[in-house]
């Protein structure tokens, strides 16, 4: 058998280009993992609406949507508008807070009270005004919501007179 020199020194050599090639673009790859898992079953936290809720709100897993009307010049209440339950077997440290907050160019006045009530009687225990971005929680100096425990939420609504629209806002509830 009859090698051809010339022949395999070309075969060699686009052999070692092609490798030269394929490692000098080859990416570098890092790879991050995440380990987790997913425990189902019932919500520790949980959204009530209240008998003074407006009728379009709506409560899906743990957000509520709602639309509180009120005419420019005058407080409106909404007193038992929404409560959050803790119905698991233990206390929850949590935050609330206004994310997104309103104008006070909008409004006279725009609050929301927490009252908690784990021993038969509605208990003041924070005020939070949205016109800033305001909050309140319960890791410092303030008890976690107890096990069984409700918070009411009463929202005193106060627009400008000759004020008008829709305006948005957000609360945030984080807990652990």
């Amino acid at each position: 058998m009859k090698t051809n020199i010339k022949r395999t020194l070309k075969f060699v050599t686009l052999l070692l280009t092609s490798l030269l090639i394929a490692t000098v673009s080859a990416k570098v790859y890092t790879y991050l993992y995440i380990d987790g898992s997913v425990t189902i079953g019932t919500e520790k936290l949980i959204w009530i609406k209240g008998a003074d809720a407006p009728a379009d709100a709506t409560i899906s897993g743990g957000t509520v949507t709602m639309d509180l009307d009120v005419q420019p010049g005058y407080i409106r209440n909404f007193t038992e508008c929404l409560f959050l339950k803790n119905q698991d077997t233990s206390a929850h440290n949590l935050t609330i807070s206004v994310t997104t907050s309103v104008s006070s160019s909008t409004f006279d006045s725009f609050k929301i009270y927490i009252y908690e009530n784990s021993t038969s009687s509605w208990q003041h225990v924070a005020t939070l005004d949205v016109t800033t971005s305001d909050s309140y929680e319960t890791y410092t100096g303030n008890t976690p919501l107890s096990a069984g425990g409700f918070y009411r939420f009463t929202f005193e609504v106060a627009a400008k007179t000759g004020t008008s629209g829709t305006v948005d806002f957000d609360i945030e509830v984080r807990y652990e």
